[in-house]
C-alpha cells in the first residue's frame, strides 16, 4: 500500500506543511517538521524537531487486524508540547497542555486528557484513552484498545498487552479479540511491570515493579510478584489524604 500523495509546502528550515493543516496562534514549529492534512494545532504549543503529525496508518496483506481510511483530524490542545522525532498519527484528540516526549509514537485513534506527560519513547496504540493529569514515564508500551484514567502513574518499561488469542488469530483461524487493560485513577504501576490483556487495575491500587499481573487487582491494594499476588492494602491515611485532595 502506497502512502496518500499530499500538497506540502516546503520552507527553508525543512518544514513541510500540508495546505489543509490549521496551526493556532504563536506555535512553535521546529526545524523538518512534517504536518499532514486534517492537522489542527492549539494556541501557544510546541512542536519540536523532526516530529510528524497527522501520519496516516499503512498496512500490508499479512496483518489481521484491518487498517480503516476514515479517521477524524488529529487535533493538538493549546500550550501542548510535541517533542523531537515523536510521531502523531491522524485520528486522534490531545487536550491542552499535553506533553509528548522525543521519539514517542501515537497511533491512530487515541485520546489524551488535558496536563498529561508521556515519556521519551513511549508506544501509544490504537484507539486508547489516556486520562487527565496521568505521567507514562520513559519507555512505556501501552497496547491498542486499552483505557487508563486520571492521574495514573505508570513507570518505565512498563509493558501492556491485549491478545490472550494470538496462537490461533495470527493465522486468522480464530478471531482476534483484542483488548488491553483498564487502569482506574490514582493507581500506580511500577517500573517494569508487565499486565496481561482484559485485566483492571483498581482505583488507588500500586502494582509493585517488575510484577507480572495476569488477573484483577482491587481497589486500594498493593500487589507484587510473578504472578503478581496481594501483598498489603494501601494505608487508610494514605487513601483519606488522596480522597481529600480531590475532594472525594
Amino acid at each position: 500500500m502506497k502512502p496518500p500523495a499530499f500538497p506540502f509546502k516546503r520552507d527553508e528550515a525543512g518544514r513541510m506543511i500540508a495546505d489543509e493543516a490549521a496551526i493556532g496562534d504563536a506555535v512553535h514549529l521546529g526545524n523538518h517538521v512534517a504536518i499532514y492534512p486534517r492537522v489542527r494545532i492549539g494556541d501557544r504549543s510546541v512542536i519540536m524537531d523532526g516530529a510528524v503529525l497527522g501520519r496516516v496508518p499503512l498496512s500490508n496483506s499479512t496483518v489481521t487486524r484491518p487498517i480503516t481510511s476514515a479517521f477524524s483530524d488529529l487535533i493538538v490542545g493549546n500550550d501542548s508540547i510535541i517533542g523531537c522525532n515523536a510521531v502523531l498519527y491522524t485520528g486522534c484528540t490531545l487536550g491542552r497542555q499535553v506533553m509528548v516526549g522525543d521519539l514517542s509514537s501515537i497511533r491512530e485513534g487515541c485520546t489524551i486528557g488535558d496536563g498529561a506527560v508521556i515519556g521519551r519513547g513511549v508506544m501509544m496504540l490504537y484507539d486508547s484513552a489516556l486520562g487527565r493529569f496521568s505521567r507514562i514515564q520513559d519507555q512505556a508500551h501501552l497496547v491498542g484498545n486499552m483505557v487508563i484514567e486520571e492521574h495514573v502513574f505508570i513507570g518505565m518499561g512498563v509493558i501492556t498487552t491485549n491478545d490472550n488469542e494470538v496462537y490461533l488469530s495470527r493465522f486468522g483461524i480464530a478471531p482476534a479479540k483484542l483488548r488491553g487493560p483498564t487502569i482506574r485513577k490514582f493507581a500506580v504501576i511500577g517500573a517494569g511491570a508487565t499486565l496481561l490483556p482484559n485485566i483492571e487495575i483498581g482505583v488507588g491500587a500500586l502494582v509493585g515493579a517488575g510484577a507480572v499481573v495476569t488477573k484483577d487487582v482491587p481497589p486500594w491494594t498493593v500487589v507484587a510478584g510473578s504472578p503478581a499476588r496481594h501483598v498489603k492494602n494501601i494505608p487508610d491515611d494514605w487513601r483519606r489524604s488522596i480522597e481529600r485532595h480531590f475532594g472525594l
